[in-house]
């Protein structure tokens, strides 16, 4: 009941340019058997992200502060990253990271140059909520940011 109401995700390609979020984080995972750093990311529309942060909150729509809904935003990120452990390393116990906001074209730079290994979306009645795995997890120098140690 992340926005009122039940969500299906299902598995789907990524198409970078279907993208209809306004809110990206990531998550990292290390270390990976594989000694590379994975994550999980997260895209979110504005409307799906404020209702998120409305009902985690208890908090009117009208009243939100935009650090609510990042707040809300990151706190959804560490739900979908506490699950992804498992489907990566098997036995293995992934560390997880702090999630961080990206910019549009940070989280667009972030996918084209890491290792995808699953994404789920739901776009029923009008939710965008998109959840990446990212097998390897790749930050080009040039995007301007870094992991949370």
């Amino acid at each position: 009941m992340l926005v009122g109401e039940s969500l299906c995700f299902s598995a789907q390609a990524i198409d970078h340019s279907a993208l209809e979020a306004q809110h990206y984080f990531v998550v990292t995972l290390h270390p990976t058997p594989k000694g590379h750093l994975a994550g999980v990311g997260l895209a979110i529309a504005e409307d799906d992200a404020r209702m998120l942060a409305s009902r985690m909150f208890e908090v009117p729509l009208q009243a939100l502060s935009a650090a609510d809904v990042a707040d809300a935003c990151a706190e959804l990120s560490n739900i979908f990253a506490s699950g992804v452990p498992s489907h990566l390393s098997g036995d293995v116990v992934l560390d997880l990271g702090l999630p961080a906001p990206l910019s549009a074209q940070q989280f667009l730079s972030v996918l084209a140059a890491s290792t995808i290994s699953g994404s789920y979306i739901t776009q029923q009645r009008n939710h965008c909520i998109q959840v990446i795995i990212f097998e390897s997890l790749e930050i080009p120098p040039a995007i301007g940011w870094s992991p949370p140690q």
